[in-house]
This record gives structure tokens, C-alpha cells and sequence, in this order.
């Protein structure tokens, strides 16, 4: 029987021609208020004609085919992909990838999600009409991911070099040249501008008492239409962001330090525990206190769909 996740757990399964390491995005509370974050990642020597799918996913998933081929499918198009190649498959969008049945294709894959992945991913190329890229510098991604792939253990430094490896990988990808004359300009777009700017006094100013109106008045705008734009641009409320981003913060500080928790309370903007507690509860369905306490732990499998995770690939 598959074993279930339970708090905050993190799971390995590893054979000899796969390894997933799953819901990393638990330790990052998967608020989506960060640039950008990793949320699981793997690689699998396929068997003969091997597919997964239709699934949706809720992240952006990347795959780097480093030997093989195989094919992907969505939208009623088919998309042959082989050694040397990467497809990038978007949030939402409904996918089925299939092994060759005489050449089956080695992938690695990497999940990420974030506030700036979707920039981030434009600038590579990719885009939903153009999900598969040849990349000359296969071999380098390559060396990157299984550099990414040795980092195991759940602490501070290994997160660390799990999201560096994740920027190297981007900038990777973006160094590779091809789709660089489809960049749009964001400086044009006065709307995203005015997103990106609310985002920074946002996070700059997170631990005072801030208000919507008042970050709209700052950028030279209405509070509603500062609303409006930000919940196109960013899928919620500038007052939603904010609260996420206190609770992103507030759930790092009580995992990486060992401050009272009314402290912490005031390094995420609010004036009293008590209030604090019962956001972080609403947020989370456990008190601050609980969830320190929750420390994420592995669980390790050496058999395929042991783990049961809420994220498949």
C-alpha cells in the first residue's frame, strides 16, 4: 500500500534506473509567493513505450531527454522529442509523454513554480504553441541536474544548492539562444510594471502595518485597480500576496530559528500573537507552535508508487 504524506515529509524513491524526490515545495509552504521555487525533481531511464498521462499539472514541469527519443502530446498535437531536446509542460495544461517503443528515451525532470517562473520561462523560449527546444547545451543542464540530484538531506545549506542548481538551470536554458528574439520587453507593459512595483514594496515592507491603498497611492494608482491588475498578473489580491508572504516568512523563521513565537509575530507584521496565531492557523491548520514541532523528515522507497504524492510527474 502506498504510504501517505503525512505534515511535511519529503519522499526519495529510488531504483536503478529511477529516482524522484518529491514535494519539496512542502518545506516552502507552496505559497507561490517567492520568485520562484522547486518542487520536485528526478530522472528515469524509461522502458519500451512507457507514457504517463492525461494529467494537469500545477506547476511548471521541464524535462531533458539526455538519451532516446519519445513523444509528446496535448492540444491534439503530437511532438516528437529525442536525445538533446527539453519539453517544458505548463501549469493547466493536460499532457500524455510516451516512450519510444525501440529507442525509449532517459528524461530528467525538474518542477517549479513562482511568481517570476513564468517570465523566467519566456525568456528560455518556451511557450505553450512552442514546448519542445533543442538545446546545444545539453551535456552542461545535464551535469546541473545531477548535481541536483545528489543533494538529499533536508537542510538549510542543501536547499540551498537545490536552488542554485534551479538558476543555473534557467540560465542554462536562456544562455542556449533560442527564442531570444521573442523576449517581450515587460518595460513596455505598464500594467505589469505596476504589478512588479506593488510586489516590491510588498515584500520590502511586510513587517510594518502596510496597506493595499497605500501601495496603490505610492505607484500613482486606484486601490481597485491595483486590485484588478494584480489579481490578473499574480492569480490573487495584493492583499492575499501579502498575507502569504507573512506566513511564507513566519513559516522559515520557525524552521530555520529558535525565536518565541510573539517574535516572530512582529518580524512578519503583526502587532500580537494572538492574531498571528490565528492567521497562521487559518493558513496552515496548525499553530505555529505545531508546526515547529512538524519537522520535515525523508521517507525513503526503493519500489515505484510506495510514496503517494499530490504532485505526480
Amino acid at each position: 500500500m502506498a504510504e501517505k504524506k503525512h505534515g511535511r515529509n519529503v519522499g526519495i524513491t529510488e531504483t536503478d534506473d529511477y529516482i524522484s524526490i518529491d514535494d519539496l515545495q512542502a518545506l516552502h509552504n507552496n505559497t507561490g509567493v517567492s520568485p520562484i521555487n522547486l518542487d520536485y525533481y528526478g530522472s528515469e531511464k524509461c522502458l519500451p513505450g512507457y507514457s504517463f498521462g492525461p494529467y494537469v499539472r500545477s506547476c511548471y514541469v521541464l524535462h531533458m531527454v539526455v538519451d532516446g527519443k519519445g513523444e509528446l502530446r496535448k492540444n491534439n498535437t503530437v511532438y516528437p522529442v529525442e536525445k538533446g531536446q527539453a519539453f517544458l509542460i505548463f501549469p493547466g495544461e493536460t499532457t500524455v509523454y510516451q516512450a519510444d517503443r525501440k529507442n525509449p528515451w532517459h528524461y530528467m525532470w525538474i518542477g517549479f513554480h513562482g511568481y517570476q517562473a513564468g517570465e523566467m520561462i519566456e525568456r528560455t523560449g518556451f511557450s505553450p504553441d512552442i514546448p519542445v527546444l533543442s538545446c546545444k547545451n545539453m551535456e552542461s543542464i545535464r551535469g546541473v541536474m545531477e548535481k541536483i540530484l545528489n543533494v538529499r538531506d533536508l537542510t538549510y545549506v542543501n536547499d540551498l544548492k537545490r536552488m542554485s542548481g534551479l538558476y543555473a538551470l534557467m540560465a542554462l536554458l536562456t544562455e542556449n539562444g533560442e527564442g531570444i528574439h521573442r523576449i517581450i520587453h515587460k518595460g513596455t507593459d505598464s500594467e505589469a510594471e505596476y504589478v512588479q512595483e506593488a510586489i516590491r514594496l510588498l515584500t520590502s515592507c511586510y513587517q510594518n502595518k502596510i496597506k493595499v491603498a497605500d501601495v496603490a497611492k505610492q505607484i500613482g494608482i486606484s486601490r481597485s485597480y491595483l486590485t484588478s491588475i494584480f489579481k490578473k498578473e499574480m492569480k490573487v489580491s495584493p492583499q492575499e500576496f501579502l498575507m502569504n508572504f507573512r506566513m511564507e516568512k513566519a513559516g522559515s523563521l520557525l524552521t530555520e530559528t529558535k525565536s518565541p513565537i510573539n517574535v516572530i509575530a512582529m518580524e512578519v507584521g503583526y502587532s500580537d500573537s494572538l492574531s498571528f496565531s490565528k492567521a497562521f492557523r487559518s493558513r496552515y491548520g496548525m499553530s505555529p507552535t505545531e508546526f515547529r514541532e512538524k519537522r520535515p523528515r525523508l521517507i525513503f522507497r526503493n519500489e515505484r508508487g510506495t510514496y503517494e504524492i499530490e504532485y505526480p510527474l
